[in-house]
């Protein structure tokens, strides 16, 4: 049966909620989301109590997200509450409230565990086996180290923000102060025995204020692609980003071009633990997540059973597009099985790697996604379905390379430009593409007729051609007069000619 279910998650600075379907053969997608900018610690201070303005704010703020859900009819609901709740001393008032005005009840997570669910949310969607995870709210900071895609320490720090914002700000200044913030963090870093060990490690950051980063760093360079998850950068990138948010009056942040109007008069603080992490630990890479808690606990609450971190990020991941977009997976399966046989018999032809062979088979399962959509122009459907489907395990470039193989795959041309995304690929590798696709134009053809008839290929070749003989069930007319359109092609880039055969 197909199931709704929400997962609430209250932060110290914004309140998020995502909606998400799992239908009955366990595939998944969100179906809705809300945020508001709810600020639940302004004003907390030392005496660490939530004010009544705040909480007035998010009440009315989750009694419309409980409109939402009865809108869409969600069934099962799971809310988080993190840092704001977690060191309110009056948080059994709020909670109580919150449970009569609204029947939510909200289970107060502790550092520890918000960083666990940050960690399922991270590992499961993005193919990294060593890291550090850093996650800024408004009111703490989670860090963790990962190794070999288990978590080996982590610590949550009372530091974010908002509270880093009422810390240091400066009346002289109009701003904070930069250099007192970041003594003091790092001065929390100094306390951690394990922080102060790690070195040179990529890291990966979660959350809004560090998703703003990519969002800045975005429009500054005019990326071509749309998600945020995977976005990958260099300190230096960040570095410059930060400088332009810290050389902007606070008034006036709210107007740079990927910074959110609400954030703006926080985001230079919340920027700074990241920063000084950098620094710190010598990093020099950055991968923003765009999953963290909430994907965390829908992981472990409502799709997950028998081990709560998938071990191939990347098969998981299409396995679920394959349902939900309807893809034919037989014939998927068998046409990545005919393009693997011919690329590994004929490797001392082509040449192509280990990560060319991967984007083979993802888009030779792939290829046919465009007919979720329609059969006309299916190839140009396919291309953007696939690079702004949540595919996981791949890498931006890796998508939009494989996002061309599958546009490929049919004998018309296809005509977007590799330039629209030339800042992530180059003309070679592009060229490199379209000498690939013809491994998955011919195994297309060679399953022309959907069942599966050509069961083995053997390749065998010379100096002047490639033979491609086949063992089918029944006569394989159909199949090699559909794969021999594919020969002028094959010989214009390999130079050989192509014989189909079979016994």
């Amino acid at each position: 049966m197909n199931k709704k279910c929400a997962i609430i998650d209250l932060g110290s600075n914004s309140l998020r909620m995502i909606i998400m379907k799992v239908y009955e053969d366990g595939s998944y997608k969100m179906i809705d989301q809300a945020k508001e900018m709810v600020r639940l610690s302004e004003g907390m201070g030392d005496k660490k109590t939530l004010k009544r303005y705040p909480i007035e704010r998010t009440l009315n703020t989750l009694k419309i997200f409980k409109k939402l859900l009865d809108i869409n009819e969600v069934e099962d609901v799971f809310c988080v509450a993190t840092a704001a709740v977690r060191l309110a001393k009056n948080k059994e008032y709020f909670l109580k409230r919150v449970k009569d005005e609204t029947n939510f009840e909200f289970n107060v997570l502790s550092g520890d565990k918000e960083a666990y669910y940050d960690f399922l949310g991270v590992v499961n969607t993005i193919d990294e086996d060593n890291y550090v995870m850093i996650d800024i709210g408004g009111g703490s900071t989670e860090i963790a180290h990962i190794e070999n895609k288990r978590i080996k320490n982590s610590y949550s720090f009372s530091f974010g923000a908002v509270n880093l914002t009422e810390k240091f700000y400066d009346e002289a200044l109009k701003d904070i102060d930069i250099e007192k913030a970041q003594r003091y963090i790092k001065q929390e870093f100094n306390k951690i025995k394990w922080i102060k060990q790690l070195k040179d490690l990529p890291v990966i950051g979660l959350g809004g204020t560090i998703r703003t980063v990519a969002k800045v760093e975005k429009k500054r360079i005019d990326f071509p692609l749309e998600n945020l998850h995977n976005y990958r950068l260099t300190k230096e990138n960040m570095v410059e980003v930060f400088n332009i948010i810290k050389d902007t009056k606070v008034k006036k942040r709210k107007k740079i071009s990927g910074v959110s109007k609400k954030r703006g008069d926080i985001i230079l603080a919340g920027l700074t633990p990241l920063k000084t992490l950098l620094d710190y630990i010598n990093g020099e890479k950055i991968i923003i997540s765009g999953n963290g808690l909430r994907e965390g606990v829908f992981f472990e609450k409502f799709l997950l059973k028998d081990s709560v971190i998938i071990k191939d990020v990347l098969y998981y991941s299409l396995k679920n597009i394959i349902k939900i977009y309807d893809v034919n997976k037989k014939h998927g399966n068998h046409v990545k099985k005919l393009a693997l046989e011919i690329f590994d018999q004929t490797i001392e032809i082509h040449k192509f790697n280990k990560q060319h062979r991967k984007l083979l088979e993802v888009a030779s399962i792939l290829h046919d996604i465009g007919l979720f959509i329609d059969y006309y122009y299916h190839q140009k459907h396919g291309f953007y379905l696939l690079l702004n489907s949540r595919l996981y395990g791949l890498t931006n470039k890796e998508k939009i390379l494989c996002a061309y193989l599958v546009a490929m795959h049919r004998e018309k041309a296809f005509k977007h430009s590799w330039k629209n995304y030339k800042m992530i690929i180059s003309k070679k590798e592009y060229k490199l593409i379209k000498k690939l696709s013809l491994f998955l134009k011919i195994a297309e053809k060679l399953d022309r007729s959907g069942y599966g008839n050509i069961e083995e290929i053997y390749c065998s070749y010379d100096n002047e051609t490639v033979n491609i003989i086949l063992k089918a069930q029944k006569g394989t007319e159909l199949e090699i007069a559909a794969a021999s359109r594919v020969s002028k092609k094959f010989y214009k880039r390999y130079k050989k000619k192509l014989i189909f055969k079979s016994y």
